[in-house]
């Protein structure tokens, strides 16, 4: 097996099962492999408190690194804000908030978010907001090539649909981000197009019940090929 491997996943959503046949069935994740992960990580699933608990344990025997995504980002604000809390309750808290063990009657109550130990919160706040290498770029939504400053743009880079990325950024590298869930086929025909410079990866996991979705995808950045597997969870 190739050593120093590269891999990306796209977003997660607290599908746990999915994420663990992945990385040890389907890419066998060594502890010289570096794994980028785009974010959005919890919420809408069954088990994002044991996807992060994986990814912590992940991180101690190979590289790892994340990206924030805005469901990240929306529970660390929970903790000082309360107009993001109710923002977090129309994206999924409630699925995130049980896995920690909070009563389903309390999870629209902002005191449930202090369930949550601190050291997830502190976990989450050595999130980068982008990631880059020689050859590529990461980031969980996009870039906007009409900003001042794009590479400061916190909710450009955590919610746009947007991919006109900056190529003054970019200078030649592929961008990779996820955040929009995209088809399976279209995620493989845009990587096929080398005139593509902007890569989604989401396959749109935790929505298994639509039949163009429900993928969980990753990509050999070596190699520059796709795995996926649909939603086990």
């Amino acid at each position: 097996m190739p050593e120093n491997r590269r891999f990306v996943i796209g977003d997660i959503h607290g599908c746990i099962r999915t994420l663990k046949y992945l990385v040890e069935n389907v890419l066998q994740l060594e502890p010289a492999d570096t794994l980028f992960l785009l974010g959005d990580i919890i919420d809408r699933g069954p088990g994002s408190k044991e996807v992060i608990n994986y990814i912590m344990a992940l991180s101690v025997t190979s590289t790892v690194r994340p990206v924030m995504g805005n469901h990240e980002f929306m529970m660390l604000r929970s903790l000082e804000d309360e107009d993001f809390f109710y923002r977090w309750t129309l994206n999924g808290c409630a699925q995130t908030l049980i896995s920690f063990g909070v009563d389903p009657s309390k999870v629209y109550d902002r005191d449930s978010v202090f369930q949550i130990p601190q050291s997830y919160f502190d976990f989450f706040r050595r999130w980068p907001l982008y990631e880059e290498t020689d050859d590529f770029f990461f980031v969980h939504a996009g870039l906007d090539a009409f900003s001042e400053d794009p590479l400061s743009d916190v909710d450009i880079l955590l919610w746009t649909r947007n991919e006109d990325a900056p190529q003054d950024i970019l200078k030649g590298r592929k961008l990779i981000h996820g955040h929009t869930p995209v088809s399976l086929s279209l995620i493989h025909n845009r990587l096929l197009d080398p005139e593509v410079k902007v890569l989604n990866l989401d396959g749109g996991c935790v929505y298994n019940r639509y039949p163009d979705l429900g993928n969980l995808v990753a990509l050999d950045l070596d190699q520059m090929r796709l795995h996926s597997v649909r939603n086990r969870d």
